[in-house]
């Protein structure tokens, strides 16, 4: 496995942390050397991808001046490892996953990869939730999750957050700035896990070179729409390489039927999947 391991007590502190403030780090998740691995892959695949990728619309406008690859897992089996398997999965599960969900094993994260990709950030983000609706309280049905490739701080494209903001019922004002911010610096290999519903933000970096590369992860409840539908995008010769529960979380088992006569039941389990 790519990423180390968390032990149970580890994950009821980053599960206690998150619904207190909405956010936790797990420390060191991938070692200095597969971090400097992932970001000179990156860093290649940007240079040679040969796919024109479109602006993003909205407030991530501003971020189009970044070196930004979406659905990275397409290019990358080491991407697509780490987005659909890990430790970090149990804790997503607390939050994401449909208890009565019922056609896999309980103890299975049974939620889907909505997007994922790699970006050099330079620009700033004001604050802003990545989620179009928001309701008070900790439940969610959406996630991130951002991977340091690089070292990631006030100087190099850092994430800023108002602790607890996951619980509010309001959408942040993106021309203000919030007292009650903090930095979260994270260290090469450092994972960050946060609501969707966080307020957050990041900074523009002070670097030319050597700005701070990371990988950004949305999951979300089985029943959300994806971004983007990585199950076809996946080659079939990848998939095969995938246990079935990695093959869930890229959405094989919660497909929208094309048959006329279909169950009308999009939730599946393991044994509808095919490697198509």
């Amino acid at each position: 496995m790519i990423t180390r391991k968390i032990s149970r007590s580890e994950n009821k502190l980053h599960i206690k942390k998150i619904k207190e403030d909405g956010f936790s780090i797990i420390k060191s998740y991938l070692s200095g050397e597969i971090s400097d691995i992932l970001k000179t892959t990156a860093e290649k695949i940007y240079d040679h991808r040969k796919v024109h990728q479109k602006a993003p619309l909205g407030i991530q406008k501003k971020i189009s001046i970044d070196k930004i690859i979406n659905n990275i897992i397409s290019y990358d089996n080491n991407f697509l490892s780490i987005s659909t398997s890990g430790d970090h999965l149990n804790i997503y599960s607390e939050f994401l996953n449909d208890k009565y969900y019922g056609l896999i094993p309980p103890n299975h994260p049974n939620f889907i990869l909505a997007q994922a990709n790699i970006r050099e950030g330079k620009s700033s983000l004001p604050f802003h939730v990545d989620v179009r609706l928001v309701t008070p309280g900790y439940k969610t049905w959406s996630m991130q999750g951002v991977i340091a490739l690089s070292k990631k701080d006030t100087q190099t494209g850092g994430l800023r957050v108002r602790p607890g903001s996951h619980i509010f019922d309001y959408f942040p004002d993106s021309s203000k700035e919030y007292e009650d911010a903090i930095d979260v610096n994270l260290e090469k290999g450092d994972m960050a896990i946060f609501s969707s519903q966080l307020h957050h933000a990041t900074y523009e970096s002070q670097k030319k070179e050597n700005t701070g590369w990371s990988l950004n992860l949305t999951y979300r409840s089985w029943w959300c729409k994806q971004q983007f539908d990585l199950w076809l995008m996946i080659d079939k010769k990848n998939k095969i390489a995938l246990n079935e529960n990695q093959k869930l979380i890229l959405g094989g088992c919660s497909l929208v039927p094309l048959e006329k006569g279909a169950s009308p039941s999009s939730r599946n389990g393991y044994s509808v999947l095919t490697d198509n």
